[in-house]
């Protein structure tokens, strides 16, 4: 994504200059109008600011635009429970996790959502997925550990897989955000 709006709109949200953020997000649509990401962003920008009813039309339009990515669901049942519908949001993160039955949040999520409204059954057995998919998560971390070699001084200090990184940029905006800015700043950490 080379869209100067766009890396504007990073730099003002991660500054937490969320109005500002939208004036850049608005711009980068105006050039892009079918990203996903930027309404997706935006409507995150709306919802941070309170303004729920444009952050749900900017999640729609995500939804319309990448119906195949998980991710979009989760976001708008996010701010579809904020609204008061939990009812939709549980609908949309049942999407979620149909398309990305390895997503341990999205589940957790529809548990909580399934728990405020009495369905404790539900609940219960999406947090047990949840758990199960994240124990597998950590299993998978703790071997991917022994089977590195020792980490010198000069290493990569996270503790984080490859795998986990790169779910994490898809799924989780603040990841996202970093990762733009560390390819920005020439694939320097700041």
């Amino acid at each position: 994504m080379s869209n100067k709006f766009y890396i504007k709109s990073l730099e003002k949200i991660k500054k937490g200059k969320l109005a500002e953020a939208i004036l850049f997000l608005d711009k980068a649509i105006e050039e892009e109008p079918t990203n996903a990401i930027y309404y997706s962003e935006r409507g995150v920008c709306f919802l941070n600011t309170e303004q729920y009813g444009k952050a749900l039309g900017d999640m729609n339009t995500s939804v319309k635009l990448d119906p195949d990515y998980a991710y979009r669901y989760a976001s708008r049942g996010f701010v579809k429970d904020r609204m008061g519908d939990t009812k939709g949001g549980i609908a949309d993160y049942e999407i979620a996790v149909k398309l990305d039955p390895e997503d341990s949040i999205a589940y957790n999520n529809l548990g909580l959502l399934q728990e405020k409204l009495g369905y404790q059954k539900s609940s219960k057995r999406n947090f047990a997925v949840a758990d199960e998919i994240a124990d597998g998560e950590v299993k998978e971390e703790q071997e991917t550990k022994s089977s590195l070699p020792p980490i010198t001084p000069n290493a990569l200090e996270t503790k984080k897989t490859v795998f986990s990184i790169i779910k994490n940029v898809f799924t989780n905006s603040s990841t996202r955000k970093e990762f733009v800015t560390f390819i920005k700043n020439g694939f320097k950490i700041e």
